[in-house]
């Protein structure tokens, strides 16, 4: 073989590897973006599938433990409510009133776990 082939073929199983790689690794962190009442009808068919959900923090229902790093809350819709577990941070405007957005998945239980949480601050889109 010459040079300019071996080198045509060792790229293309380099890319080809990479593009396994990027797609396995995405394939279990890309889902769906449901409202509470979508994901509380198909909690029992979803587990282990990734979610993303957007609510307000039930007033009351916040439970932080510093010492576990872990946050239970329930996220509402105003319709529909949906307990959360976070381990992680709390992040500092939790409690100010603006929209949560949750991504995680169900376990066995039904239990949503997040992976992710942000709190959306609208003073950062508005104009001046």
């Amino acid at each position: 073989m010459n040079k300019k082939l071996k080198t045509g073929i060792a790229v293309v199983v380099i890319t080809g590897a990479m593009a396994m790689l990027i797609g396995s690794g995405l394939k279990d962190n890309t889902g769906s973006y449901l409202t509470i009442k979508e994901a509380l009808a198909v909690q029992q068919t979803s587990a282990g599938k990734y979610i993303q959900m957007e609510g307000y923090l039930k007033e009351g229902s916040s439970l932080w433990d510093a010492d576990t790093v872990t946050l239970k809350f329930t996220l509402t819709d105003e319709q529909k409510d949906i307990e959360v577990t976070y381990n992680g941070v709390k992040p500092d405007n939790f409690d100010s009133g603006y929209p949560i957005i949750v991504e995680g998945k169900f376990d066995a239980d039904s239990r949503f776990t997040a992976e992710s949480l942000k709190v959306k601050c609208p003073s950062k889109y508005e104009a001046e």
